[in-house]
C-alpha cells in the first residue's frame, strides 16, 4: 500500500513539473537560418538567427522570445522523416557532422526550442560531397553577353539563341538567330526573327519552333527552305517555354493568366489547342509555374515545376511534376522538404534521367544546383561543380547525349553557358 501510495505521489509531482511550462502556440520562438558547407572532415553546419531589418521604427519582429537550445535533426533522405542528432545550448551557432564516405548525402535543419512554446524548424538543406564533375565553357551560342537562351540540334551541327537588344525608351529587341556549328563552335549565324522567344529544333533537327512576341503566335520555321509559318494561339505572351512531342506532330506550353495557369498542347499543322491540365489559380498556391517544360522520350509525360501547398499554405514548396500528353491530368511528382524549390527538369535522351535545377542546397539565398534523378529508382544526386560555378534558373539543362549536360551559369560574377560531363 506504501508502494502504491509512493507511486501515485511521484505521478502528481512529474505531472505538476510537466504542466508548469504548457505549451502556448501563440508564442513565436526564434527561428534560424542554415547553411552547410562541405570540409575535409565532413559536414559543417551554420546558422543565425533569423531577423527583421528595418529602416523605420518601431520593428516587427518575427518572434516573441529567443531559443534555449538547439536540436540538430538528419535525415536518411530527401523526403525525411527527421530524427534528433544533437542538441546544443542557443550560445552555439554551429557543429561539425562527420561525412559516412564519399557521395554520402546530408539532409539536416536546426529546431529552435524553448520552454511553453512550439519548437520551430529552420529551412531544411541538403548537401553532398561528390566528386567534382568535369565542366567547360561552351561556346556555340556565339560571343554576345545579352543571350538570354538556345537550343542546339541532336546532332550538334546547329544551334539557335536569342539575344537581348536594347533600341532605346524602353523598346528591346530578341534577336533569334540560326547557326551551324563545327566541334560546337560557330561557323555562321543568321538573324531570323527580332522578337523572338523560347526556340526549339525539332526531334528530327528540320524545323525550329519559337514563340512569337510580334503576333502573339508560335512559328514553325523550316530550316531547309528558310519557309515559316504561323500557328496563332492565344494567350501566348507570356509563355516561357514551349516543348516538341518526340514524333515531332504536338508541341505543349503553359499559360499563365489572371484566371490561372494551365498546361496546353497544339499540333504543329495548327488547330485548337487541348488543354491538359485543369485551370489552376495562381491564389491557391497549386500553380503550374512559368518554367521550362520536358517531353518524355515515350510520348508520355511532359514534366514541370509546380507549386504546392499543405496545411493552408505552411509546406510551401516546387516540385518536379509531370501530366499525361493525352490529357487525363497529373500522373505523379517528386515531393520535396518545404521551402525548396525544384525546377527545369529535362529527360535524358534514353528517358531514363531528369536533370533538374534545386535550391535544396541553399534554400534561404536561393542559390540553384544541378541535379540527376535517376527514374528507375527515383535516387538523386548532385553534380559537383568547379568553385565558384553557379548554375542559374532562367535556363533549362540541355542533354548532350546521355553523359553530359549544358547549363547557363556564372562564374566569378560572370554568365556564360557550359557543359558538365555527369
Amino acid at each position: 500500500m506504501r508502494r502504491l501510495l509512493l507511486f501515485t505521489g511521484l505521478f502528481f509531482i512529474v505531472n505538476a513539473c510537466k504542466e508548469e511550462h504548457p505549451i502556448d502556440p501563440a508564442i513565436r520562438v526564434r527561428p534560424v537560418s542554415l547553411q552547410i558547407s562541405v570540409t575535409a572532415d565532413g559536414y559543417k553546419l551554420n546558422w543565425e538567427p533569423e531577423r527583421i531589418v528595418c529602416i523605420t521604427s518601431p520593428c516587427p519582429d518575427l518572434a516573441d522570445v529567443e531559443a534555449e537550445e538547439y536540436e540538430i535533426q538528419v535525415a536518411d533522405n530527401e523526403n525525411g522523416p527527421f530524427k534528433a542528432y544533437q542538441t546544443l545550448n542557443a550560445d552555439k551557432k554551429s557543429t561539425l557532422i562527420p561525412a559516412a564516405g564519399r557521395g554520402v548525402q546530408l539532409v539536416a535543419r536546426v529546431v529552435s526550442k524553448a520552454k511553453g512554446a512550439p519548437a520551430v524548424p529552420s529551412n531544411p538543406v541538403m548537401a553532398t560531397n561528390g566528386f567534382l564533375s568535369q565542366s567547360a565553357y561552351y561556346p556555340g551560342f556565339g560571343l554576345s553577353a545579352d543571350v538570354l537562351g538556345g537550343d542546339v540540334a541532336r546532332d550538334g551541327s546547329k544551334s539557335t539563341y536569342i539575344v537581348s537588344v536594347d533600341k532605346g525608351a524602353g523598346q528591346y529587341e530578341f534577336q533569334t538567330f540560326l547557326t551551324q556549328l563545327v566541334n560546337e563552335q560557330v561557323i555562321s549565324a543568321t538573324l531570323i526573327n527580332r522578337q523572338g522567344r523560347a526556340g526549339k529544333f525539332s526531334p528530327d533537327g528540320q524545323q525550329l519552333a519559337f514563340v512569337s512576341l510580334a503576333n502573339n503566335s508560335l512559328i514553325i520555321y523550316d530550316l531547309s527552305s528558310g519557309q515559316e509559318r504561323s500557328v496563332p494561339v492565344a494567350d501566348l505572351a507570356f509563355a516561357r517555354d514551349i516543348v516538341w512531342s518526340p514524333d515531332g506532330k504536338w508541341l505543349a506550353y503553359n499559360t499563365q493568366t489572371n484566371d490561372g495557369s494551365r498546361l496546353w498542347k497544339i499540333a504543329t499543322s495548327g488547330g485548337q489547342p487541348v488543354p491538359l491540365s485543369p485551370v489552376l489559380p495562381v491564389s491557391t498556391e497549386n500553380a503550374i509555374r512559368n518554367t521550362t517544360l520536358t517531353w518524355s522520350p515515350d510520348g508520355q509525360l511532359i514534366g514541370l515545376s509546380r507549386v504546392r501547398t499543405d496545411n493552408n499554405g505552411m509546406s510551401w514548396r516546387a516540385v518536379i511534376s509531370f501530366y499525361a500528353a493525352t490529357g487525363s491530368g497529373e500522373t505523379r511528382f517528386f515531393d520535396t522538404q518545404p521551402g525548396w524549390i525544384d525546377t527545369n527538369p529535362q529527360f535524358s535522351p534514353d528517358g531514363k534521367q531528369l536533370a533538374f535545377l534545386s535550391t535544396r542546397t541553399s534554400p534561404a539565398q536561393f542559390i540553384y544546383s544541378l541535379w540527376i534523378r535517376d527514374l528507375t529508382s527515383g535516387t538523386i544526386r548532385r553534380i559537383e561543380l568547379l568553385p565558384g560555378l553557379i548554375p542559374s534558373n532562367d535556363y533549362a539543362p540541355r542533354w548532350l547525349g546521355n553523359d553530359r549536360i549544358l547549363f547557363m551559369g556564372t562564374q566569378q560574377g560572370k554568365k556564360g553557358f557550359f557543359t558538365v560531363f555527369i
